[in-house]
C-alpha cells in the first residue's frame, strides 16, 4: 500500500468523511433524483477507493484496479458535464440536446485522436501509460465545457435555482482541481507532496461547501448570478436566446 505521511492520510481520512456526509446528504433531501450522476460519481468515488486502498500499490494486480477505476471516474466526468449542461438549461431543451452531442462527439474525437498521437511517440506504451493519454484528453475537453459553462453563467442573466448554482460553481472548481493533479501526474511529477496536499485541500472544502449548502429549500429559491445588465438589454437577451432555443427545438423535429 503507497505509505503517505501522516498529515496527508488525515486529509484522505477527512475527505472520506466528507464524501460519506454528501452522500447522505443529498439522500436525505431527495437530491439524488436530481442530480443523479453527481450522485452516482460520489457512490463510485467512495467504493473505489475502498476496494483500491486495500491493493498494496507495488502489487502486479494494483496497475490493473487503478486503470479500472480511473475509468469509471472518466466515464463519471463526462455524465456530470452532460448533467450540468441539462440542470443549467432545463428550461432551453434545444441550446441543451446540441451541447450534449457536441461534448459526446468531441470526447470521442478527442479519445481517437490521443490513441493516433501514441503511434507518433518513439517509446513503447504499456497499458498505464496508453489510458492516462486518454484521460488526458478527455479531460482536458471536459475542462473546456466547464469554462464555458461557467462563462455561460457569468454572461446570461438566467434564472437557476440557487442547488444548480451552487452545484456548478463548486464542481467547477472540483473539477479544475481533479485535473490540475491529472495533468501534473503525466507531466511525470510522480512524487510532489506539495501539490498532493493542495489538491486534497480544494478538493475538501468543496465537498464541504456541497455538505453546508446543497438542501431542499435550493431547489425552490431562484437566483440569477449573469452580469448586471439593465432591464430592456437583460429582456433583449433573453428573448434572442429563447429564440435561439425554439429555432433549435423545430429543427430537431424535422
Amino acid at each position: 500500500m503507497l505509505q503517505l505521511p501522516l498529515y496527508q492520510l488525515l486529509l484522505v481520512v477527512a475527505q472520506t468523511a466528507l464524501l460519506v456526509a454528501l452522500i447522505f446528504r443529498l439522500w436525505a433531501a431527495g437530491l439524488h433524483r436530481a442530480y443523479p450522476y453527481f450522485f452516482s460519481y460520489l457512490l463510485a468515488n467512495l467504493l473505489l477507493t475502498s476496494i483500491l486502498l486495500p491493493v498494496p500499490y507495488k502489487s502486479r494486480a494494483y496497475p490493473y484496479f487503478w486503470v479500472a477505476s480511473e475509468a469509471i471516474i472518466a466515464c463519471c466526468y463526462t455524465l456530470i458535464v452532460v448533467e450540468l449542461y441539462r440542470v443549467v438549461l432545463r428550461d432551453l431543451p434545444g441550446i441543451a440536446t446540441i451541447s450534449r452531442r457536441y461534448i459526446t462527439v468531441t470526447v470521442a474525437v478527442a479519445t481517437v485522436g490521443s490513441l493516433l498521437l501514441l503511434r507518433l511517440e518513439e517509446a513503447p506504451a504499456n497499458y498505464v501509460s496508453v489510458f492516462l493519454v486518454i484521460e488526458r484528453a478527455i479531460v482536458f475537453s471536459l475542462v473546456i465545457f466547464i469554462l464555458l459553462v461557467s462563462a455561460f453563467l457569468v454572461y446570461y442573466p438566467i434564472p437557476l435555482n440557487r442547488n444548480v448554482v451552487i452545484y456548478s460553481i463548486g464542481y467547477g472548481v472540483y473539477f479544475l482541481t481533479k485535473a490540475t493533479g491529472l495533468f501534473v501526474r503525466t507531466l511525470g511529477h510522480y512524487v510532489l507532496p506539495q501539490i498532493g496536499t493542495v489538491l486534497l485541500v480544494v478538493s475538501s472544502a468543496c465537498l464541504l461547501f456541497w455538505v453546508f449548502t446543497l438542501n431542499r429549500r435550493g431547489e425552490m429559491r431562484t437566483v440569477v448570478v449573469g452580469h448586471k445588465w439593465k432591464r430592456e438589454d437583460e429582456v433583449r437577451l433573453l428573448s434572442k436566446l429563447k429564440a435561439i432555443n425554439a429555432s433549435l427545438v423545430e429543427a430537431g423535429k424535422k
